[in-house]
């Protein structure tokens, strides 16, 4: 019983085996498809219009694929922002602002043409980068920081830290270790014509105040003696100039500081008003490098007549960054006028 048992299982095995092998067995083909295709013409003199093999191209992803990335790589963003200005806030909370004791700035000069907002690529270019996936996925990068870094996260490091992020140095920068003060442009108080920082402060020594907020324009007011010091006209024989960079970081912001600028032009002299300037923002290489990590401070520097950074400060002015402010100046202001002296008595005299 248990033979006749064991022999139906194995025939039963084995007829599924069969069946197996049978449906994985290949279908025959005719005679006519079982030839293989013929291999393609070789180029030669007499049949010189055989197409060539075509390039490789490499397909960009699917479009779900590039959705879900860019929307990863968003939430990977704002989350190492979100960590970083945390590490800061705690760093400074434990150790407190630390001295500037490197110059910051740009390491070659600036001129009058930076940082222009007009786009000088002729059409040609302009349509191949807009059908360049390498094109458009370094724009996405570029987006997808610039959305990474809102105002929730500089709101949050301000409430934090408040702007201060290093305090003023005691002494100025030495000429020859210094670094440049990037070129601004935009328009002014005076005219709606485009005009460059470079070209106001090249040969001067000017006290520089960049900001972007409410906030940021008391914090720059707040390293003179008093509000009206501030605003005040500052004639020839104090040897040195002060201009005002406002860098609205929203077209709403612009229009709205334009509206309102007939506020300003009656609070300022008149002889500011070409030295007020409604600037583009920077790259945010260019602003990191001079310090401008916070829409919400205000910053203060001294600029000699090379456009470099002599001496900077940031948020609310302490007592000693504005006894180091005044003293800084003065020093700058006269190595100025020491310069100028050498220079016109080495030059030929007619």
């Amino acid at each position: 019983m248990m033979t006749k048992v064991g022999m139906s299982i194995s025939a039963r095995s084995f007829s599924s085996t069969q069946l197996l092998r049978a449906a994985n067995k290949p279908v025959p083909q005719s005679p006519s498809e079982s030839k293989p295709a013929p291999a393609p013409a070789a180029a030669t003199k007499s049949n010189p219009a055989s197409p060539s093999p075509s390039p490789k191209t490499t397909l960009p992803p699917p479009r779900q694929q590039r959705a879900g990335s860019a929307f990863g790589e968003f939430l990977a963003a704002s989350k190492k922002n979100i960590d970083a200005a945390n590490e800061k806030a705690k760093y400074l909370k434990e150790h407190g602002a630390q001295y500037l004791v490197r110059p910051i700035g740009m390491n070659s000069p600036p001129r009058p043409a930076d940082n222009s907002v007009k786009d000088k690529r002729t059409f040609a270019q302009k349509r191949a980068d807009f059908v360049s996936y390498e094109k458009n996925i370094e724009r996405r990068k570029e987006l997808i920081g610039q959305m990474a870094e809102s105002y929730f996260i500089d709101m949050h490091d301000y409430r934090k830290t408040q702007g201060k992020e290093w305090k003023a140095p005691q002494m100025f920068f030495r000429a020859d270790k210094a670094l440049y003060m990037p070129n601004f442009h935009g328009t002014t108080l005076a005219s709606s014509a485009e005009k460059d920082t470079t070209s106001a402060l090249k040969g001067k020594v000017s006290v520089v105040k960049l900001y972007s907020q409410l906030s940021g324009e008391h914090h720059v007011d707040s390293y003179f003696g008093s509000s009206a010091e501030a605003i005040a006209d500052v004639s020839e024989e104090s040897g040195y100039q002060t201009v005002d960079i406002t860098v609205p970081d929203r077209k709403v912001n612009k229009w709205i500081s334009k509206f309102f600028a007939f506020r300003t032009r009656r609070k300022l002299p008149k002889s500011r008003h070409d030295l007020f300037f409604y600037a583009q923002p920077l790259p945010d290489q260019l602003s990191h490098a001079i310090g401008q990590v916070n829409k919400y401070t205000g910053y203060v520097y001294i600029v000699d007549g090379d456009c470099k950074i002599r001496w900077a400060a940031c948020a609310k002015a302490m007592e000693e960054e504005k006894e180091s402010f005044r003293k800084c100046l003065k020093g700058v202001v006269a190595e100025h006028k020491v310069r100028l002296r050498k220079s016109s008595s080495s030059s030929p005299k007619a």
